[in-house]
């Protein structure tokens, strides 16, 4: 962990200095039915049929790859945003890292952090500490709701965690329910 420490030290995570714009929509669409909203009718069982393949094409174009690292222990680092639902336009951040196989399937998936949806700057601001920090391999856990005065990461928290075998986020139904990551979510919330 040392060593990869060493290596992402001061690293430049603009996606721009390793991909380009096609490879990154490419990337966008590899961990789309992952990082999208499920498509109406869809479950967890359905998201990868091909009869959904509109809903993911448009998902894809709505979700803004911000932050990519390929790294020496072969995994790639990745920060994707969406808009979220606000009477001011926010974002949340979703980060994680994948490894592909040798036939370019996804082989190993996980999202370590999910962001408070926040204002464009802010969000930069925080996401360029927490996305250094989750690199380092350091502990992401000050920066969780219970641990921070400040809204940083909202999942994973004492009730959703993420399920890396599942690839999905896991825990309080009615917390999930609750995500804009939902395709039932409501666009009008009571918070911000």
């Amino acid at each position: 962990m040392l060593s990869l420490a060493a290596c992402t030290a001061n690293r430049d995570y603009d996606v721009s200095s390793h991909l380009s714009p096609s490879e990154q929509q490419a990337f966008k669409r590899s961990i789309i039915r992952y990082v999208a909203p499920l498509p109406e009718k869809a479950d967890e069982g359905s998201r990868f049929d091909e009869k959904f393949n509109t809903h993911y094409d448009r998902q894809t174009e709505q979700v803004r790859l911000d932050k990519y690292f390929p790294s020496p222990d072969g995994y790639i680092y990745f920060e994707v945003s969406r808009i979220a639902p606000s009477f001011k336009v926010k974002r949340v951040a979703t980060a994680g890292r994948l490894r592909y196989d040798e036939n370019g399937g996804i082989a190993a998936y996980e999202e370590v952090y999910r962001t408070w949806k926040m204002e464009e700057e802010e969000l930069a601001k925080k996401t360029k500490l927490l996305f250094s920090t989750f690199i380092a391999g350091e502990d992401l856990a000050p920066y969780y709701t219970a641990g921070s005065d400040e809204e940083y990461i909202e999942f994973p928290d004492h009730q959703v965690q993420y399920d890396k075998k599942l690839r999905r986020w896991t825990g309080n139904d009615l917390v999930l329910q609750a995500s804009p990551r939902r395709p039932d979510h409501a666009d009008s919330e009571s918070k911000n």
